[in-house]
Order: structure tokens, then sequence, then C-alpha cells
């Protein structure tokens, strides 16, 4: 049998861990989807601006691949960039390569008019007397700006930010140093000078610039990490490209741990070819992206699966419980209906040695042990019901006082018998105490109280109602043998047996308790028992009957 339940707890923990593993890889591949079609989208910023390449002035070129590099600049860290100029007539050498670079800008000079001003509105009209202009910058140090740093830059005369014995071109401003302050520190750093640089339409910094009126720092691609991994694979491609192996043009290829695009652009009938390449680790970024779901998931995969282990191991032991209860009350049953057989059988054995005076006597016994039987048939008939749910209670005004003075009435004789002393404990001034109740069922508990008490008490029995708000407390007490504290629980389980100090007259089978505890429970009422040093006492609350509440 516990193999079977562990194999019930197998199966219905590994659907769980199936339905689990399904949904969270829907999930994660629909995110990863969504990732990558972002991801692809990127490379149709370098192909708007580049497209079909027709100029061959190199210096126009070189500055629409560095505007896409500002463009691509505001990517996440997590995407690796590399981009190129390569040379194809000199073996494919890099001429110019994507890093970390500066803009200086010029605004130009603007004239304003203001066309209406009143108190609440005004219009103001700008008039371009002066373009503006700009220039890029590379410094031989490629280490990044921290943030202060790039601030400092874009406010020049805040941090007294000069720029000495540079030069620029159309498109480069470079050579000379650039200079500026950033929490009181001093920063002066080498501006290089890229290869495509055009020397011959080159001037002084002084004679092209105006003003300087901003200077952005812009940081091309994502960690030194995922750039370098752009680095190798562009090269590895390019490569490619040079030996015949690859063509060029726009590639996307997405995976699940690695997606990949490049894009190759040449002008000047193939004698430069302009590179991008593009890498993202899709799996590595959803799941840090989504950790909490990730980490919500599992933590309720792990109560569903706890759930299943929890409940599989209550039926098991439920079971377990069952087949021991089982085993018990046939082992008691046997034993119980055992003494009246046999003392039946005698009887009938000797019957024709009795003698005729006695045959009445004898009559009574035989007919004493059957009504035993029958009545411990019955009880076990009635359990059965009740725990099976069969018995569908009647409920109606009960008068718990008229019913309790009737079955004392009729163990009247018991009482006398055993000379036990009964007193009856209630309010002179309440005529009835009704309860709301099935009458057949409630007599069961009363009368089982009842001869209970008679069977184990010495010398006296108190039995008291007491009416309560909204219910009536019925409790019996007899001064018999103590229960032991540890068995309080145990006396409501079918076939308990009392301990050895309180001797068993009648032959009780033991499940008088069992059906009183399942009819209370039909009731919904509250119960319990109590073994001290004035007695044994057996209570129940059940609800009062109210014509208001129940009619």
């Amino acid at each position: 049998m516990k193999k079977k339940y562990l194999g019930f707890g197998l199966i219905y923990g590994v659907i769980a861990l199936l339905i689990f593993s399904v949904s969270i890889s829907i999930f994660t591949e629909s995110k990863i989807d969504q990732l990558n079609y972002g991801f692809r989208n990127c490379m149709t910023i370098p192909d708007s601006i580049l497209g079909v390449i027709t100029i061959k002035d190199r210096d126009k070129v070189v500055s629409r691949v560095i505007y896409t590099w500002e463009l691509l600049s505001y990517l996440e860290d997590d995407v690796g960039i590399y981009s190129t100029v390569v040379d194809t007539r000199n073996g494919g050498r890099v001429i110019f390569e994507s890093q970390p670079f500066l803009e200086a800008r010029y605004y130009g000079e603007i004239e304003t008019e203001v066309i209406e001003n009143s108190e609440f509105r005004y219009e103001e009209k700008s008039t371009q007397l002066v373009p503006g202009d700009i220039r890029y910058m590379f410094l031989e140090d490629k280490g990044k700006f921290s943030k202060d740093e790039a601030l400092a830059l874009m406010l020049p005369r805040t941090h007294e930010v000069s720029i000495k014995g540079a030069r620029c071109d159309e498109t480069f401003l470079y050579g000379g140093t650039l200079t500026f302050t950033c929490d009181d520190t001093v920063r002066t750093l080498n501006i290089s000078e890229p290869e495509v640089v055009n020397e011959r339409g080159s001037v002084t910094y002084e004679e092209w610039l105006v003003r300087l009126d901003e200077v952005n720092y812009y940081d091309l691609g994502g960690r030194a990490g995922m750039n370098n991994k752009a680095h190798k694979l562009s090269d590895k491609y390019v490569d490619m490209l040079l030996d015949g192996k690859a063509t060029a043009g726009t590639k996307v290829r997405e995976g699940i741990f690695t997606s990949t695009a490049s894009a190759v652009y040449d002008f000047d009938s193939g004698n430069y070819l302009i590179t991008y390449y593009m890498v993202i680790n899709p799996l590595q970024i959803v799941l840090r992206d989504n950790l909490k779901i990730y980490i919500l998931s599992v933590l309720a995969l792990i109560l569903v699966e706890a759930a299943i282990v929890f409940v599989v191991r209550k039926l098991y032991i439920n079971q377990k419980k069952f087949e021991l209860r089982s085993e018990k009350l046939t082992k008691g049953i046997a034993y119980d209906l055992q003494g009246p057989l046999s003392v039946t059988r005698k009887y009938l054995d000797n019957w024709e040695n009795i003698d005729d005076d006695k045959r009445s006597e004898y009559s009574e016994k035989i007919i004493s042990e059957v009504d035993h039987m029958s009545s411990m048939v019955t009880r076990l008939l009635e359990l059965s019901k009740l725990q099976d749910g069969k018995v569908k209670l009647n409920c109606e005004d009960v008068d718990l006082l008229q019913l309790t003075q009737n079955i004392i009435k009729r163990n009247r004789q018991l009482i006398s018998d055993k000379k036990i002393d009964v007193t009856f404990a209630y309010d002179k001034n309440e005529e009835a105490y009704p309860v709301y109740a099935d009458l057949e069922m409630i007599y069961i508990v009363i009368n089982n109280f009842v001869t209970n008490a008679i069977k184990y008490c010495d010398e006296t029995i108190t039995i008291r109602l007491e009416k309560h708000r909204n219910t009536v407390e019925f409790s019996i007490t007899n001064d018999g043998a103590r229960i032991e504290k540890t068995d309080f629980g145990k006396v409501w389980d079918i076939l308990y047996k009392p301990n050895k100090g309180m001797a068993e007259p009648d032959g009780n089978s033991g499940v008088g308790l069992s059906v009183v505890k399942d009819i209370l429970d039909a009731h919904n009422a509250r119960y319990g028992c109590y073994s001290g040093s004035k007695g044994t006492n057996f209570w129940f609350f059940i609800d009062a009957y109210d014509d208001r509440s129940f009619s």
C-alpha cells in the first residue's frame, strides 16, 4: 500500500513539475522572442542612414558612420557593438573602429524677436543668423567617463572645459589636449588623431570654433565583455568576407543563448567596407530581468509539491488508520461476541438437564445475552451510517429536560440496584430546555452518557442543565475511577477501552462514545470530557431552539 501511495505522489509531483516546466518554457520563449524582435530592429539604424552607399567622399561616409554610432550608443549595456571602416586594398586593414567618443558642439548665433507679450502669454520668433556646427573627438585614453564627468563636459563654461593645440577637418577635432574640472579635480586628456582625418582640409581649432557651447559623451556599446565578444565575432566574419566565404548585407541569427546581427556596406567600388556587428545573450537577459517572477514560480512549485506530499502522506496515514481501525474493530467485535455466544451455547447445551423451575431463569439469561449482542450490532450499524453520511438529521424542537428525565426513569432499576445517588440540577423556574436537534439521535447521546455514568460510578451521579445565550449545556459527572489525562481525546475513538482501574461490568464494546461523537459533530455541537479529583465529567453545548430562527 505504501508503494501505491508513493506512486501516486510521484505521478502527481511529475505532473506538477511538467506543468511548471511547460509554463516557464512558454513564458521564457515569449520573452526571448520579444527581445530578439527588438534586437533585430537595431539593424534598421545603420541601414536607414547608410542604405546603398553611392557617395565616394570618404569624409562624408565616415561622418555618417559616426552618426550611426551616436544613435546606437543609446542601446542598453546588454548589447555588445563593434563597428569598423575596413580598407580592402590593404589586406582588410581596419582604418577606423568604434570606441567611446565626444561631440563638440557650437550652437551658432540666434536672434530672438518677441512677437506678442502680455501678462499671461507671449510668443517668440527665432532666426538662425550663424549656423551651428559639430566635430567629433576620440581620446587616446579609451576609458569610460563617469556620469559626473560627462555632466561637467556638457557645461563647458562652468567646468572650465578647454581645448588646446588641436586641429579639425569637416568631421573630426584631433590632436592637442582636452582639459576640464570635475569635483575640484583637473583632468587633461590627449585627443587622438584617427587615420581617416583629412589633413589637407584641416584648420586650427581656434579658426573653426567661435564658442564651445557643449561637449556630449557617447559610450558606444555595452559592457566590455560583450563588446569584446562582438569584436572577435566581427573579425571572424570580415575574414570570411575577404576570403569569399560570406557575402555583404544584413544578417540576423536569433538564438536562445546568443543572438547576433551583422551588416556590411561597401563604397568606392568595394575599396572600403563599413561593418557593424552586434551580439546579445537573450536567455541571460530574460532570466535577470524576470528574476522575481522565476523565484516566485519556483517557490510556488515547491509549495505545490509540498502540498502534494502532504496530501498523499495524509491519505496514506488515514488509510493506514482506517485499516488498523477496521482490524481493531474486527478483533474487538469478535472478542465481545465470543463471551455472549459462549454463554448462550453453554445454556443451550445444558437445556435438557435444567430443571423445569429454572428454565425461566435460563431463558431470561439467554434473552439478555441475545439482547446484548443485538444492541452491539445496532450501535455498530448506527456508527457506520453516521460515518458514511447516510443519516439525515430530522431536527426539531426537543426538550432536553424532559428527555433527560425520561432516560433517568428508564434506567431507574439499574440505578437502584447499584444504590447510586443521582442529582439532577437545573433551574426550577425553567419549564423546558428546548434545543434544535434530531430526537432519536440526541436520545442516543444522553442515554449513552447516563448508562456509562451508571456503569463506572461508585456512589453519585450529577446531571446538570444550563441555559446560555444561544445554547444549552448538558453535563454529567460520576465519582468513579478517573480517566487518564492522556486519554481525554481517545475516549471518543471507536473501541476505546478504559484503563485497568475502570471495571467493565457489562462487557462494553467501546463503540458507544464513537457514535456519540459522530452525532454531536452532525449537530455542530461542542463537547468534551474531564476527569479529576471531583469525578469524571462529560459535557456538550448544543444550539437552543428559537421559533424566530427556525420558523
